[in-house]
């Protein structure tokens, strides 16, 4: 990593959920980034041989790759049969990827809430038993090995209402695993709103070697609420104290920007990409103090 120039810089697409796949497209390549992320608002995963082939064509025409697509798979359910329709949907759509040269998928093992959604520190990886680790860690090894076969990388994001929510809780689940084709992706923005210990960017460490993708968001907290309509430089999250956390642990991979707030898209991505970058320039310069 000699200079910024070398990282990818991806945009979710995700970030432009109430718009075209072509328009998350155009803004990331008038604006500097290096590739996509490719959340399922943008194609449908019940068909993933054409979808992903018809948005991989239109990424071509943008002059664009497809680094990562995302996948939601309920894998922690007691209902095996919904479980293995599930575990065969992503199976296939590894083989996809395989096919397209995707390397990188990013996702979820379903979600588990109690009477308070929003409370985020008391539903996922707090209210989940062993049964939920063991039942999940199970259909995980299978789909690792297919993964693993196929070249594809699979990354379970940390995110809110998982039990994959907070670092331990994630580490929990690829030491049950223990294949080097499932990683983590850490999330400093959703990490905020699930998990007080996981707010000091050190808190990343047991995370070293084991990391897929890092998701770039930010969060406030205010009034009893988590607002994620902040840019990256101006929630309560100290983004370029994560990056320098990372770097120091030896993280090569991509960073990929997700906007989950509200209004126009275009204004906070063009400035996140912009911090990125120079933050980027500041740590790997060795200047970003």
């Amino acid at each position: 990593m000699e200079n910024s120039t070398r990282m990818e810089l991806l945009l979710h697409s995700y970030t432009f959920r109430d718009y075209t796949l072509d328009d998350a497209l155009r803004a990331a390549r008038r604006l500097g980034y290096t590739g996509l992320e490719l959340h399922p608002v943008h194609f449908n995963v019940s068909y993933p041989d054409e979808e992903l082939a018809r948005c991989l064509m239109h990424a071509d025409r943008r002059g664009l790759d497809i680094l990562v697509v995302d996948f939601k798979a309920d894998l922690i359910q007691a209902d095996d049969g919904a479980a293995e329709e599930a575990a065969r949907l992503l199976e296939r759509t590894i083989h996809v990827c395989e096919r397209l040269d995707i390397r990188l998928m990013n996702g979820l093992t379903g979600f588990l809430t109690g009477p308070e959604p929003t409370a985020f520190s008391k539903n996922g990886s707090a209210i989940a038993t062993d049964d939920h680790y063991n039942r999940c860690a199970e259909r995980l090894r299978k789909l690792a090995k297919v993964a693993e076969q196929a070249g594809v990388t699979l990354s379970l994001e940390i995110h809110m209402n998982t039990i994959h929510d907070n670092i331990a809780s994630t580490t929990r689940l690829l030491d049950l695993v223990q294949s080097p084709a499932l990683v983590a992706t850490p999330d400093p923005g959703n990490m905020f709103a699930t998990s007080t210990a996981d707010r000091p960017p050190a808190a990343l460490k047991p995370l070293q070697g084991r990391i897929g993708l890092v998701h770039l968001k930010n969060c406030a907290y205010r009034a009893g609420e988590y607002d994620y309509s902040v840019a990256l430089a101006d929630g309560h999250v100290d983004t370029l104290r994560h990056l320098r956390e990372l770097i120091a642990m030896g993280y090569t991979g991509p960073f990929c920007i997700e906007y989950v707030g509200q209004g126009d898209p275009h204004v906070p991505v063009r400035a996140d990409v912009e911090y990125v970058k120079q933050s980027l320039g500041w740590l790997l310069d060795g200047n970003s103090d």
